[in-house]
Formats: C-alpha cells, structure tokens, sequence
C-alpha cells in the first residue's frame, strides 16, 4: 500500500520523520540506563540539564563580561523589543515569581538581582552569543554539556510530541494546518516545557510538556483570516479548547461551557470578557475565524473540507474523485520540459 501511493506521489514525510526519529532515539540511548523505568530515564534526563544550567550560570557570573551582557538583555527586552514580557522564555521561573520578583527587577535595571535567577538554554546562548571575544573553556564546556541534554530530552520526547499532534489532528475539522504542521507546532510545545520546567523532577513534568504542546496547537488552530481584538481570541481559543476536549459541537451548549470557564478564571483571578458571550457571537466568531467551511466534517481520511454542501443534487463522492485526478495531472505534467509546460499555458492551463 505505502509502495503504491509513493508511485502516485503520496506524500511520505510522516513515514520518513518517524523513521528518523526511531534513528535518534537508538543513537541517544544511554548503557547505563538498561533496566531502568521510562520515568527514572526521565528524571536523570532533566537532572542533567537544570545540573548543567546551573553550573553554567555559576561559571559565568564570575566574569566581569558577564554584567555587561546581562545589560545587552535588558536593553533588547526594554528598547528593542519594548515588553517585558518577552523576557520570560529566557528564565526557569515560574509566572508568579516572574511578575512578583523578574518584572519590578526589569523595570528598575537592577542587573544583581536579575543574576540571582535561574536561567535555560535561551538566556544561556543568548549569554554565548554575546560573548565579545574567545569564550571562556569552561563555560563553553558547559554550554555544549546544556545543548546535549536539552536535544536529548526534546528527541527522546519527540514520539509524545508525534502522538498528541496525531490525536488533535484526527479530532478537529480540516483546516489550515497539516499533520506536519501540527507535529513541528508540538515539537516547540514540547522544547517551552522543557525550558520552563521549575522545581525538582517529578512525573508532572510529561504533563506539563503535553499542556504546552497542546496549547499551541489550539492557539494555531485558532489562527485567523481576519483581525479579532483580543477579547474575542480569547473567547476563540477557549470555545476551540472545550470543542477539543469535551466534543461539543451544538451552538447553545458550547456558549454555555465558555461562560462557565470563564467564570471559573475570574474566581482565580484571570482576565474574562466584560459580557458573557451569547450563542449568535459565537456562532459569528467562530464562522469568521474558519479557514474552511464551518460545515466541514470530522474523519480520519481528511476529506472534510469536500463534504462542505448541503445540496443533495451535488455528488460529493464524484466531486472529489476529480480534484484528486486534476491534482495528479497537474503534479505529473508540472515534470515535462519547458516547451511542453509552454505549450500547456497557451492552451490555459495554469502549473
């Protein structure tokens, strides 16, 4: 079957991508972690990488460069990139210690107080890029020993990343986004969590990678054609993420769960919108942030976004039979020589 859609030009990037992660994984297995759990691999894994962030940092703050380039940060943060917020990716800290402890340390310059966090492979070759002149050896033997354990964790993770791609694919309409898509949108889920891990190792971490995998698919997921205002993105991925997660799909019921998570944020102090949101905004919102028809069904084959029309006098078996032979047509004849794809467009027809 594979063999047969290779010859027909089947797309087989998946095939190729898992192969080359199996690849990966067999080069980075380690001997001495033969007979130990999956989750006792892990958590020497991630001890490594916060063991070698760690003396990273410690090496670094020795030299007196190392104050010069914690200025270069905050002069990239403050007036090149002029939010705060940006600054984030760049700390093993948690939102609570960096709004209460990492902001007001921004905002004031205090460059020794921003020494005293902790900082991920972000901020570490940020550090590195920075660097005028050679590099100090033994940082430099560092950052290489936090490169390594970073690929690791994120390479031997990598299947997880494959399978939740997979499994929001295989739930959600047809849209914008492929398979491929939405593999690469976890893998840098995937690469957040582990760079924003805080704390001693313990089996949440798996779960905390998942939570930042999948919301960045949801976020791309609710991409839009149009421009929406902030508030109503916010209602835009909190409807997507209930569809997702509970298979909502009636109108009434979808507005209803919205305004009840949000009900739930606001007990925990988060931001919610003014209003609660009605069924005929969100049904508005929802058609207008779709990339395909809103009618698009759910399956596993990918052929939802044919199945559009309600007319029953439309043969939507038919209609997909010939997009599918156009599209080997024009990929065959897109291989001719010159002349004949000249030839093609005289005759009107676009490669």
């Amino acid at each position: 079957m594979h063999q047969k859609f290779k010859q027909e030009g089947f797309d087989d990037s998946f095939y190729k991508l898992a192969g080359e992660i199996a690849r990966v994984i067999a080069i980075n297995k380690d001997p001495s972690d033969q007979g130990l759990k999956s989750t006792e691999i892990q958590r020497k894994q991630v001890e490594e990488l916060l063991d070698a962030e760690k003396k990273f940092k410690e090496n670094i703050l020795k030299y007196r460069q190392s104050t010069e380039v914690y200025k270069k940060f905050l002069q990239r943060v403050c007036i090149k990139n002029r939010n705060i917020l940006s600054a984030r990716p760049y700390f093993r800290e948690t939102a609570t210690s960096f709004s209460k402890n990492i902001t007001p340390a921004i905002k004031d310059g205090n460059i020794e107080v921003l020494k005293t966090f902790d900082i991920n492979y972000q901020f570490i070759r940020f550090i590195k890029d920075s660097w005028l002149g050679p590099f100090p050896k033994r940082a430099d033997a560092l950052y290489a020993r936090v490169h390594r354990a970073r690929n690791i964790l994120i390479e031997n993770n990598m299947p997880l990343a494959v399978n939740r791609a997979k499994l929001f694919y295989r739930k959600t309409p047809r849209s914008h986004l492929t398979l491929m898509d939405l593999i690469g949108i976890c893998a840098m889920g995937l690469a957040a969590g582990i760079d924003k891990w805080c704390g001693t190792y313990s089996p949440v971490f798996r779960s905390v990678c998942i939570g930042r995998m999948v919301g960045n698919m949801i976020d791309s997921y609710s991409e839009t054609l149009l421009h929406f205002y902030p508030s109503d993105k916010r209602i835009l991925y909190k409807a997507n993420s209930i569809r997702g997660r509970r298979g909502i799909e009636e109108m009434g019921s979808l507005a209803d769960a919205v305004n009840n998570a949000f009900t739930e944020d606001a007990k925990e102090g988060k931001s919610i919108p003014k209003t609660k949101v009605k069924v005929g905004e969100l049904n508005e919102l929802m058609c207008a942030a779709s990339t395909v028809s809103a009618d698009s069904t759910v399956n596993d084959e990918g052929y939802g976004v044919y199945s559009y029309t309600q007319d029953p006098n439309v043969d939507i078996e038919k209609q997909f039979i010939q997009k599918e032979e156009t599209s080997r047509i024009l990929m065959y004849a897109s291989k001719l020589p010159i002349i004949y794809k000249k030839i093609l467009r005289l005759k009107g027809i676009k490669l």
